[in-house]
């Protein structure tokens, strides 16, 4: 990092010529980044014209200030971020000692535009690898009519490729089956494998069921594992699928797995703890407060900067499209109905192999969690993931896959040593 500052001296040219903040305005904000006590730098956005010079606090008082200590800016702006270290989110309250003081609301409207100048100010762009195109493989896609006494008639829609034991794939918040392409798409997993992809109702191409209006969506255990219940039972499997999922998607895996454990093989969750803290705000249903980029934002720094920059750009904007409040009533399941204490008492004989994997980059849950939570499942597998963070199949698949593969191999030599037989579901 250049200059003497905590950020670099040629920090205005390098938010002027950056042509990804252009493609964010015009904005009218005025934010500021300071070490507690001590150096401080005003940004300003008018317009199309973007301004940055440091803050002796003798102009009038910006819209919100971000204030961290020189120890927390140091890690932060380091062109390799340490796990959990990687994003302004990681340092604030309630994670960190950082403050953002002035008009919280401002500072939720224009997280995105706080986060590219910190990249700006990190020079990430030299240290994210690039992204190398998987394969042509073909994905086939499909609506199937699943009956739900929760939701009552959906017609869902599904992707598919590959051949040999199922594996359904389920998508994080607010988020849909495009997560998987790179999985797919990944003839490592396809030879040896039937991916299956599914919208939830309300995500994706599945339209919120006959009767039912965007705004009624709700998401609860009962739910939520009730639908992918009959939804395996509608396939008609020529076996049991093992689940996979990250995030909420991790901890349905683990609730199917307790309540329906005979209706699948094995579950591979992901990013997932025995409870979940602060992921929920008032921000992610506000109307003042812009879906489309502040949802993106609120998860995009959960990945690891050492993921290929275009796969992460792909979950930014798969977030940047999904209707207004799903991602929210998503989250109000992860925060309140997800809790390991719900199923515990169910875990028993009957129970599939389960394998807990955990990216490291994720300052939501930390490796400690899914630890935590694989110990509170009967034989459950637990492996970390060094490379990765919150999203780690859509983040970085060609790596994630390997994780997969070696989950998928655990979960098979668990059921050949119990005997369990691969019929259909019951």
């Amino acid at each position: 990092m250049s200059g003497t500052g905590f950020l670099p001296s040629d920090l205005p040219r390098r938010l002027c010529a950056d042509p990804e903040l252009r493609t964010f305005g015009p904005a009218w904000i005025s934010f500021t980044l300071a070490v507690r006590e001590g150096e401080a730098w005003r940004i300003t956005f008018s317009g199309e014209e973007i301004s940055a010079q440091p803050d002796d606090g003798s102009a009038d008082p910006p819209d919100f200030r971000v204030e961290l200590t020189a120890d927390d800016w140091s890690a932060l702006l380091d062109k390799h971020p340490l796990p959990r270290t990687q994003h302004v989110l990681a340092f604030v309250a309630p994670r960190g000692s950082g403050a953002v003081t002035g008009n919280a609301e401002a500072f939720a409207q224009h997280l995105h535009l706080v986060r590219r100048v910190i990249e700006l100010a990190r020079d990430a762009a030299a240290a994210a690898p690039a992204a190398v195109p998987p394969e042509p493989v073909d994905v086939i896609g499909r609506y199937v009519r699943v009956d739900t006494s929760a939701w009552g008639t959906c017609d869902v829609f599904y992707e598919s490729s590959g051949s040999g034991p199922p594996v359904i794939l389920l998508a994080t918040a607010g988020a849909d089956s495009s997560q998987y392409r790179g999985l797919l798409t990944d003839q490592r997993l396809t030879a040896t494998n039937r991916l299956i992809a599914v919208d939830l109702p309300w995500h994706g191409k599945s339209l919120p069921p006959y009767g039912r209006t965007g705004s009624a969506y709700q998401l609860t255990s009962d739910s939520y594992t009730e639908f992918i219940a009959r939804f395996v039972e509608r396939l008609a499997l020529p076996e049991k699928p093992v689940l996979v999922g990250a995030s909420m998607a991790g901890a349905v895996v683990v609730e199917m797995a307790a309540r329906y454990p005979r209706s699948i093989r094995g579950a591979v969750g992901c990013q997932a703890g025995p409870r979940v803290a602060n992921r929920h705000t008032p921000w992610l249903r506000n109307p003042r407060v812009n879906q489309t980029t502040h949802v993106p934002e609120w998860t995009f720094g959960l990945m690891s900067p050492e993921s290929p920059r275009a796969d992460r750009d792909w979950v930014w904007w798969g977030y940047s499209q999904g209707g207004f409040g799903v991602y929210e009533r998503d989250i109000v399941y992860y925060s309140t109905s997800w809790d390991i204490d719900n199923v515990r008492s169910l875990f028993g004989p009957h129970t599939p192999p389960v394998v807990l994997l955990s990216g490291v980059y994720d300052y939501t849950v930390p490796p400690s969690a899914t630890r935590e939570l694989a110990e509170a499942i009967p034989g459950a597998r637990f492996r970390e993931m060094p490379e990765l963070g919150h999203f780690p199949h859509a983040e970085n698949p060609s790596v994630f896959a390997g994780y997969l593969t070696w989950a998928l191999e655990q979960i098979a030599s668990a059921n050949s040593q119990a005997g369990a037989p691969a019929d259909a579901p019951g």
